[in-house]
């Protein structure tokens, strides 16, 4: 459906423009408060024509929406008003900065300040206060939401409904300075009703998150940014208490990180004793497959400037991938979990007349009977046609130790919006080799992929072949072999319907060795698939696979799978309710074949958002399997709650266990923004494990961390 604004048979890609408005002369900036009295309001340019992309397309949203813009030459304004005709349906129930906001009422806006369509800085404020940033690369297929950024903003509840203000300092992000343009689309969340609204392209077809679909901000002239320098002292003490070693200490330590933006569109950054003690914590995973298991990054230094180092496809919002050249956590993160020392860092990554690039170069400190080692990544694509890009990546330097070792090679990414008029196209393909001295020279692999992912038809089909002898020592593989894999989705939209989407479908992929031999087969059929206008959902699914085993393996201590072709179906349901409940709740459950036996899988999750003071959560997974060799149970529970004292001062609390390990550990985090770059962490972590017949305490860590940045 087009949205009514456009003329018949136009396309919905609808790119609006609107002149950026230049605080005047003797007109002071604005106070940060969440009030809009102050006068640069008055002058500012005002997009009121938001239109729903869900549930009526292109409709005027249906309650009214202006977003004031301005700018000077240190700073980017944004001033939000949303009515609301009935404000005590407002949900307001998040404060703290980096939450997911989901459950709230919320505007979400990005600045392409490159206007190269394909990378932006994404921010949000919710009703209750909470803040998130991001960036976006490559056209949305990059979403890196642990990154943060340096600015102010407040909202406030009215008796007609919300507002906010935002100020963005130019030092916190990269520009053009001789840019008169940025792309620029903003969409407001209104959660009782589920509706999404946006100034441009207001149709599900086309992904908020994707820079060529925006909208275009004119006028801008007199961009500055002074030196540029960010430097981020940092100060740490930790209390440590390892009860196997009857060792109880005090330790400090200190450092500092660097950001020096050599041009506005070129960063040099830098890390000296790096530190990490205010990073939350992964969530603890019970692994009953043959592969390793995939970890996001977390560390905020690493999480800068990253999306110049993504390669190919983009493993887009928290996707596990199968093949990635560079894979930050190998850097200071031993096999066994626990961290090496980061004696130094050092990255430069910059944009410039189409080209992207980054260098980062690592020296880690020799801990127990690993040496130091000094570790090497570049990377340099080019912008091609409208949203495409090529480019190339080598590595150098081996985390393990092991030896000298790199891998290189080179990516094609094609994006279009309008093939067959208006809908997408995505090719991907990659070629990598790896070479590890001493151990038999190269080994190459490589991929090629083709999708139609649009919000009626979403299909695909995939290539990826991995060299057994593959091996990025700074990277990722699941498992090598060649993968042939395929997808193939019907999503209709009723109208005048209790339902907002069906979904129909099914996928498929299939695992080969070197001779062509099937190893795995997984043919996935969604039977259907709902989201409801009011945001519950629900899908029922079959499943058949077959793993052709060559060697037994220990899914569990004390019960193996044989070697043997093992073929086996599963079926399975999930059923969730809207995240804009005050209770929102979840539930999957499985069951059927599981290699040799059955096994039967639940999965159940609980968030209670009753107060915008505090939330709590529940994830409790169960898995019963009956083997050949043996059965077993494995269980995971999480538990979080949160106190948000205001939207500067939260306290967060992460407990888990899991009864293989018999391990229970506590993640409590008392985090402190003083004021934006200025921030104090407490961070305890607390394990206990089982043994002789109850839980005992083993290693403590109590960590008291400030940083400071200073800004030039």
């Amino acid at each position: 459906m087009l949205a009514p604004s456009l003329a018949a048979g136009e396309s919905p890609r609808h790119h609006p423009t609107a002149p950026f408005a230049r605080r005047a002369e003797g007109v002071a900036p604005p106070v940060i408060d969440g009030r809009l009295d102050d006068a640069l309001w008055a002058q500012a340019t005002r997009l009121d024509d938001l239109r729903q992309v869900e549930p009526a397309i292109g409709a005027p949203v249906s309650e009214r929406t202006e977003i004031l813009l301005a700018y000077d030459a240190r700073t980017l304004f944004v001033g939000i008003r949303c009515h609301d005709a009935e404000p005590a349906g407002i949900r307001a129930t998040l404060c703290k900065r980096d939450v997911r906001l989901d459950s709230d009422d919320r505007v979400e806006f990005w600045f392409d300040t490159f206007h190269d369509r394909r990378n932006a800085y994404w921010f949000q404020i919710g009703a209750g206060g909470a803040k998130g940033d991001a960036l976006i690369t490559r056209n949305g297929a990059e979403f890196n939401k642990q990154w943060d950024a340096i600015w102010h903003g407040h909202s406030r509840l009215t008796a007609d409904g919300w507002e906010a203000e935002v100020a963005i300092p130019l030092q916190s992000i990269a520009f053009d300075p001789a840019t008169t343009r940025f792309g620029f689309n903003v969409a407001r969340w209104l959660r009782r009703k589920n509706e999404q609204a946006v100034w441009a392209s207001p149709d599900p077809q086309f992904q908020f998150f994707a820079m060529a679909n925006g909208g275009t901000l004119t006028g801008i002239h007199g961009l500055e940014q002074s030196l540029g320098l960010d430097v981020v002292p940092f100060v740490v003490l930790d209390r440590v208490r390892q009860r196997d070693a009857d060792r109880d200490y005090l330790r400090g330590d200190s450092g500092f990180d660097f950001f020096w933006r050599v041009t506005p569109n070129v960063k040099l950054s830098g890390s000296v004793n790096t530190d990490f003690a205010e990073t939350e914590v992964d969530e603890r995973r019970v692994n009953l497959t043959r592969f390793p298991l995939f970890f996001p990054e977390k560390r905020d230094f690493f999480l800068e400037d990253s999306g110049t180092f993504a390669f190919g496809g983009g493993a887009r919002f928290g996707q596990s991938p199968d093949v990635l050249p560079f894979f930050s956590r190998r850097i200071g993160i031993d096999d066994t979990g626990e961290e090496v020392p980061i004696e130094a860092a050092l990255k430069l990554a910059g944009r410039t007349d189409g080209w992207s690039f980054g260098l980062l170069d690592v020296q880690t400190a020799r801990q127990h009977e690993l040496d130091a080692q000094n570790l090497f990544v570049g990377r340099v694509s080019r912008n091609l046609f409208e949203q495409s890009d090529a480019g190339l990546i080598v590595t150098r330097g081996d985390p393990s130790g092991d030896g000298r070792a790199g891998t290189y090679g080179g990516d094609f990414n094609y994006r279009i919006d309008d093939f067959l008029g208006s809908e997408s196209l995505r090719v991907n393909t990659w070629l990598l080799a790896t070479e590890q001295v001493g151990a038999g020279g190269e080994a190459v692999s490589g991929h090629v992929g083709l999708a139609l992912p649009n919000d009626e038809y979403d299909v695909g089909t995939s290539t990826t072949w991995v060299a057994q002898e593959f091996d990025p020592e700074l990277g990722f593989v699941r498992r090598d072999g060649k993968r042939f894999g395929g997808r193939a989705f019907w999503q209709p939209r009723p109208a005048a319907s209790a339902v907002r989407q069906w979904t129909f479908g099914a996928r498929s992929a299939a695992w080969t060795d070197a001779g062509n031999e099937v190893e795995s087969v997984e043919f996935d059929v969604t039977l259907v698939g709902f989201e409801l206008q009011s945001g519950d959902h629900g899908k029922l699914t079959v499943a058949h696979l077959r793993e052709q085993l060559e060697e037994s393996f220990a899914i569990v201590d004390g019960v193996t799978v044989p070697a043997e072709d093992h073929r086996f179906a599963r079926a399975g349901i999930e059923l969730g309710t809207s995240e804009g409940r005050p209770l929102q709740a979840r539930c999957e459950a499985s069951g059927g074949g599981f290699y040799d036996g059955r096994s039967y899988d639940l999965e159940f999750g609980v968030n209670a958002r009753l107060s915008r003071f505090w939330n709590a959560g529940l994830d409790w997974e169960r898995t019963d399997a009956n083997l050949e060799d043996g059965s077993f149970v494995a269980r995971v529970t999480r538990l979080y709650a949160t106190i948000q004292f205001h939207q500067d001062l939260a306290w967060t609390n992460f407990l888990q266990h899991d009864n293989l390990s018999d391990e229970i550990g506590l993640n409590s985090r008392v985090w402190w923004i003083l004021e934006p770059g200025r921030e104090l962490f407490l961070v305890l972590n607390h394990g206990w494990l089982r043994q002789h017949g109850s839980y005992e305490p083993v290693d403590t860590t109590l960590s008291l961390k400030l940083g400071w940045t200073l800004r030039w």
